[in-house]
């Protein structure tokens, strides 16, 4: 088992990759600053779970919440809307202290 880069309550920015390859990792959550607010259990990354490669890399995984109008320019509901996603560690970089979003 990998040791966790990232605790409960970490606010985390999602990598602003490109990929040519399937991830789960939404586009519209990539440059996008949340807070983990889950642990999931380790598993295949998508990357080589997508090419059957059920012995691929394994990593932790982690439900990170945003804020929905930090996601979406020009969102118009509620302030307190939230999205709640899945993404593998490798996406995640730890938020910089001036990172509003």
């Amino acid at each position: 088992m990998t040791a966790r880069r990232f605790d409960i309550g970490d606010r985390v920015t999602v990598r602003a990759a490109t990929t040519l390859f399937h991830t789960r990792t939404q586009l519209y959550t990539r440059g996008r600053t949340g807070t983990v607010v889950e642990h999931r259990p380790e598993w295949v990354i998508p990357e080589d779970e997508a090419w059957g490669r059920d012995d691929g890399r394994t990593e932790p995984f982690y439900v990170v919440r945003f804020r929905q109008h930090d996601l979406w320019p020009g969102y118009t509901g509620f302030p307190a809307d939230t999205l709640q996603t899945e993404i593998s560690e490798h996406w995640l970089t730890p938020a910089q202290e001036d990172d509003t979003q």
